[in-house]
């Protein structure tokens, strides 16, 4: 099974037990609906609830985004794999605060650890040793006693989390350092070392708004490191939401609304409740478990789709519209990112555990899994650590 783009204008329908995709030009294109996961509608498209009757009946989620590539959001069909014994525990690990703790520094850890191996990975590419920078061990393994520079308030550190999870919160993102503040971080080696300083201190927090305040600050020195990877050609030198003010937050902003659309699919394959989550606090008009899950692989998929696209040069300035209020990706732009997102989620690994070759969408899969496993009593959860 794979997800279905529609970037086109025009309408999606239901022909017997057939999905068609109908052009505004007439074209019509049947959809082997045995075959969808997902639909993701990027045009204006028009449907009807005889459609959406049949997406339910197949189990098929439907995502739509608007004009400029913001999620709109998702018809997530009716639950088929409900189990109340699992929502009670969802909820009994989320009100008892060491539980939920316990969770919320394994979604954090396996976050750190992504973001470390990334930076290894550019590492190793820069010197020709695959065997040099290598981060030893796990991230965030191990409690260790306060770093300087971490506020102590947990009001001031859901402020800063607010600011960088909300994405109508654009004026209040705490920018990333100047090239000329950054100095003392030069080299690839030297902000993974300052990563994993900050990551020390999950285990040694007792507070969700400090951990989420860890994170923020974590990925803030990796976006310190992108201007090391990507090809000099590419301004980036602060993370800017909506809307995005250049082609790189331009590629963030789109990649990571898709991964969270992604995860929410994977979710809805299980018994989880997508509403209920650990780190990221649950709200209203969100799916709040799927910003955790992402967390973990937005540097595997997305991060690593972005950099391979701009470094080989197959997104070019014209792919990009900045005549509007920011910057945005046109069509010709968004075709070519998502058939690499596509092919970064259909690409294997080995997985050591399994012993077995599975997809990096796969992998949301497992980690939905293993974290009922957790809250069933059954194995304690452990974020996924990429070993390559």
């Amino acid at each position: 099974m794979k997800n279905y783009y529609v970037l086109s204008n025009g309408r999606v329908k239901r022909e017997h037990n057939t999905v068609y995709i109908e052009t505004a030009e007439g074209e019509k294109k049947p959809l082997p609906v045995e075959d969808i996961d997902s639909l993701y509608l990027f045009g204006e498209i028009d449907l009807n609830t005889r459609l959406l009757n049949f997406l339910s009946q197949k189990h098929i989620t439907l995502h739509v985004f608007n004009y400029y590539g913001f999620y709109a959001g998702s018809f997530y069909p009716r639950e088929y794999l409900n189990s109340g014994f699992l929502t009670v525990q969802q909820v009994a690990h989320y009100s008892d605060d060491q539980k939920r703790l316990a969770v919320a520094r394994e979604f954090v850890r396996g976050a750190a650890h992504s973001l470390v191996r990334n930076i290894a990975y550019y590492e190793r590419r820069r010197t020709g040793d695959e065997d040099a920078c290598d981060p030893p061990g796990e991230i965030g393994a191990e409690a260790i006693s306060q770093p300087a520079g971490i506020p102590q308030d947990p009001e001031l550190e859901a402020e800063i989390d607010s600011a960088l999870d909300d994405s109508s919160c654009q004026e209040h993102t705490p920018p990333l350092p100047s090239p000329q503040a950054g100095r003392e971080l030069e080299g690839l080696a030297a902000i993974r070392s300052v990563i994993e300083g900050l990551a020390a201190a999950i285990g040694a927090e007792a507070d969700v708004n400090v951990l989420r305040g860890i994170e923020g600050k974590v990925r803030e020195r990796y976006y310190q490191a992108w201007g090391q990877i990507v090809s000099g050609e590419w301004a980036f030198d602060r993370r800017v939401r909506r809307p995005p003010d250049n082609e790189i937050n331009a590629l963030i902003s789109f990649g990571n609304s898709l991964l969270y659309t992604v995860c929410l699919s994977e979710i809805y394959r299980t018994q989880l409740t997508p509403t209920l989550s650990y780190l990221h606090e649950p709200g209203v008009r969100r799916f709040s478990l799927a910003l955790d899950l992402s967390e973990i692989f937005k540097p595997l998929i997305v991060d690593r789709a972005i950099f391979r696209l701009l470094n080989t040069g197959q997104l070019k300035e014209s792919h990009f519209d900045k005549d509007l209020n920011g910057c945005f990706m046109n069509d010709a732009g968004k075709r070519i990112f998502l058939a690499a997102l596509e092919a970064r989620l259909g690409s294997t690994i080995r997985h050591r555990r399994l012993g077995r070759h599975v997809s990096y969408r796969h992998l949301i899969r497992l980690e939905c899994y293993k974290l009922i496993r957790h809250l069933t009593g059954v194995e304690t959860y452990r974020a996924f650590r990429a070993w390559w």
